[in-house]
């Protein structure tokens, strides 16, 4: 990888990482690899234009931008993955913790909310062109508004540097997207579910106007939820 390529841009104060991020794609000064760290992010987002409020400088706000021209729009889920699998395998080398992820795109820990994640895409026709990938992890954040949610502090116990996880956050990410690209992706979609929060329970699902008890049976390596009520069911992101 080039010098370039690994470059993390710093800031100390941003609406959001993913916008900026979104802005180097859109002036062609974007390069695969280039990551944005925020120090303070005003106008964190998570999916559905939901607002994530984090304390300056106690978390991790990052996103990585990476070009996806070889990658099939088909299977764009295996990103959502990739971002999964990195945040699970640096929590569990730091804490001892259990950590589960919850679909489509948040990280459990003790059945709280300890990250989430936002990727947006570039696509031009059928050419999945970029993806950045916006990661938010509670690090040493100590209180929150909503009892649903933690921080590794809360769970470990201990202060972490944040840019140092950051920066290890994005090398798990990038060597994922070099098995991805090399073809050894396949087994992604087994590790995702043997992580999976609440795999084999029951569950209250809302759909539509509709509140119903279902069992989780896992995700598809497309992305949709498998669950067994009375029928089996697959749903999709959205």
């Amino acid at each position: 990888m080039h010098d370039s390529e690994k470059q993390m841009i710093i800031l100390d104060l941003v609406g959001s990482t993913n916008n900026y991020a979104m802005g180097l794609i859109k002036n062609s000064e974007a390069a695969d690899g280039i990551s944005v760290f925020a120090i303070d992010q005003t106008e964190g987002k998570g999916r559905l234009g939901r607002h994530w409020i984090s304390e300056p400088g106690a978390n991790v706000h990052l996103s990585i931008i990476t070009q996806m021209q070889w990658a099939s729009l088909h299977n764009q889920f295996f990103l959502s993955m990739a971002a999964s699998l990195s945040i699970v395998q640096l929590v569990e080398k730091i804490c001892p913790s259990q950590v589960f992820v919850k679909w489509p795109n948040d990280i459990i820990i003790n059945d709280r909310k300890a990250a989430g994640i936002l990727i947006e895409n570039v696509i031009s026709g059928h050419i999945w062109q970029w993806a950045v990938t916006g990661i938010g992890l509670n690090v040493n954040q100590k209180e929150f508004f909503t009892g649903k949610a933690t921080s590794l502090f809360n769970e470990c116990h201990q202060e972490f540097d944040v840019l140092q996880l950051a920066a290890d956050l994005k090398e798990i990410f990038l060597s994922l997207i070099a098995e991805w690209q090399e073809g050894r992706h396949f087994l992604w979609i087994e590790r995702y579910n043997s992580r999976l929060y609440k795999s084999g329970q029951s569950i209250k699902l809302e759909y539509g106007n509709r509140i119903f008890e279902t069992k989780i049976l896992g995700v598809t390596k497309e992305g949709r939820l498998r669950t067994k009520d009375i029928f089996e069911r697959e749903w999709d992101l959205d």
